[in-house]
């Protein structure tokens, strides 16, 4: 087998990380925090969207484009513990009847993390205006 398909067949059966980050302003002390089923690349995607300017947070949005990007750290929280079935490639999310997994477990997993998100949100409670989240509708 040639280092290529060695390669790529290491990181298909590297596990996803899934769990919960948060985005502080060093300056103010504000936090945002989300959940991702995507760890890995989560940083990466709200640096993105943020830097180009469509953060779905307009708090933060503003916050970043007033303060600059070298103001802000991600970190992550907390980690979901996943099962063996879990890959990197998300070939784990074939069709059912190919050996995927059923959309109950990936409904489990989506709901855990929501979970561990609430948390979270209560541990720290960074909502508006001392931090970037919705205050939770009662």
């Amino acid at each position: 087998m040639d280092r290529r398909k060695e390669l790529q067949n290491e990181y298909a059966m590297q596990k996803r990380e899934m769990g919960v980050f948060a985005i502080t302003n060093r300056l103010s002390g504000k936090r945002y925090i989300a959940y991702s089923s995507t760890l890995d690349s989560a940083e990466k995607r709200e640096r993105f969207m943020l830097n180009l300017g469509s953060h779905r947070n307009s708090a933060l949005q503003a916050d970043w484009k007033r303060d600059g990007e070298a103001q802000f750290e991600f970190e992550i929280l907390e980690t979901l513990k996943l099962g063996d079935e879990v890959r990197k490639d998300y070939k784990d999310i074939g069709l059912q009847n190919e050996g995927g997994l059923r959309s109950s477990v990936i409904l489990s997993y989506r709901d855990n993390l929501k979970k561990m998100e609430i948390k979270w949100l209560e541990k720290l409670r960074p909502y508006e205006p001392a931090g970037y989240n919705k205050p939770p509708k009662l």
